[in-house]
């Protein structure tokens, strides 16, 4: 497993670091906007004990080196502006998946591209990863223009993949990998 141990990671506008006991209230309004939720892989958060339950997964993940989960602060007020994670992580294949969600509030203001730029820089270079993937729906066209922008390519569609509200969702599968850029 790789070290996940690292200091926060610091952009112009923002922070990325653990998730906290105190991020709950923040983290659980971020979850429960059911416009923020839409293309996600679960229905929106309805109680405090689902953010606090994640918070204490993340904690976990992080000490066991199986997830590194963030919270995105926006820096000068210190509010939560989103989260990102590098997540299932093969070590013997130097590959992870990433996911982040970002507050309605902050969409549009490239904030999104700089907190990942951060993180797959992270991940990149002091992990060691070779590739880094995500999943998308299909009908997210802001992420998966902000995943082509960040250098990912569309490598195929993963029909039936999540159900979620009693519905099937496809996602299409992008990958970022070193190779296609050295």
């Amino acid at each position: 497993m790789p070290d996940l141990l690292f200091p926060v990671l610091s952009t112009e506008r923002l922070r990325l670091r653990a998730l906290h006991p105190a991020d709950a209230p923040e983290l659980l309004a971020l979850y429960a906007d059911a416009e923020v939720m839409r293309h996600w892989i679960h229905p929106p958060w309805t109680a405090l004990a689902q953010s606090q339950a994640a918070i204490d997964e993340a904690q976990r993940d992080l000490a066991s080196g199986r997830a590194l989960h963030l919270a995105i602060e926006a820096r000068g007020h210190g509010r939560l502006a989103g989260s990102c994670a590098l997540y299932d992580f093969a070590p013997e294949q130097r590959r992870a998946t990433l996911g982040y969600l970002l507050a309605a509030p902050y969409w549009g203001k490239g904030m999104a591209r700089e907190a990942l730029q951060a993180l797959l820089g992270h991940g990149l270079g002091t992990l060691g990863l070779v590739r880094i993937e995500a999943e998308v729906t299909p009908h997210n066209v802001a992420s998966q223009s902000l995943l082509a922008r960040l250098g990912f390519l569309r490598e195929r569609r993963l029909h039936a993949r999540w159900h979620v509200g009693g519905a099937t969702r496809d996602v299409d599968l992008w990958a970022f990998t070193l190779a296609c850029h050295e």
